[in-house]
């Protein structure tokens, strides 16, 4: 009955995705977002991660179509495993001149499905997502942006949000370079077996060009859960990469 329910609300999605294209103008031309990340901790955890991102553009309510896949290589009891998953999620998408709020649902399918991992966002298991996001681009000399992204796998029972905040490295707007902090939420599981993590770092943002930026992340995490005998620290590194051609 659950899984019904969770795939009826994927189709309703669906649906209003439907009605919002039909209702756009004829003009209206989809815009293709590139995106992927690489990260490695001190724990000898590795994540890698690549999307693509298509929407409308403009303002108002948009749909939009998300896709993207990952691997997660860890070790456990002195080998090696790998966790990886495609996600597919389709949503919508609302702008304003500085801000926006977006909401879609999908379908996470695991590959080496495993109860209780931390790393991925839409955790060890295949099933229906659900997800959140909202930015604010701020004004002034030195303008700060934030963002916040959240997702929830409904078979995996896991939840996983992350909150970013930024502003111009120097006093002017133009400036490639910006500064921010990122704090990352993750945790959940089934049957008794869960894991969480908490990650906290500063962030350096690089617009290359008007369409190609990277961010770079040093910071440290925090890992527990009945998964795990006890508690862990590691340092982390994260480079991420957009492109909007």
């Amino acid at each position: 009955m659950k899984l019904n329910s969770h795939r009826n609300a994927v189709l309703a999605m669906a649906a209003l995705i439907g009605i919002a294209t039909f209702s756009r103008p004829a003009e209206a031309q989809v815009h293709p977002s590139f995106y992927g990340s690489g990260e490695a901790d001190t724990r000898n955890v590795q994540f890698y991660l690549l999307g693509v991102y298509l929407g409308t553009g403009g303002l108002g309510w948009t749909p939009y179509l998300d896709l993207n896949g990952w691997i997660l290589d860890y070790p456990i009891l002195g080998t090696r495993q790998t966790l990886s998953a495609v996600n597919p999620t389709v949503g919508l998408a609302y702008s304003t001149n500085n801000s926006g709020v977006s909401f879609g649902a999908g379908y996470s399918v695991a590959h080496n499905p495993v109860l209780s991992v931390p790393g991925a966002a839409s955790g060890g298991e295949s099933g229906v997502t659900a997800s959140f996001g909202a930015y604010r681009n701020g004004t002034g000399r030195r303008p700060a942006n934030t963002q916040l992204l959240a997702e929830y796998n409904f078979g995996a029972q896991y939840a996983w949000a992350r909150a970013r905040g930024s502003e111009p490295f120097g006093h002017s707007v133009r400036h490639p370079a910006r500064i921010g902090l990122e704090v990352i939420g993750q945790g959940g599981g089934r049957t008794g077996v869960t894991s969480n993590e908490f990650d906290i770092g500063p962030t350096l943002e690089y617009a290359w060009t008007p369409n190609f930026g990277t961010t770079g992340v040093i910071g440290y995490k925090n890992v527990g859960g009945s998964a795990f005998t006890s508690r862990d620290n590691a340092a982390y590194f994260k480079l991420e990469f957009s492109y909007s051609p």
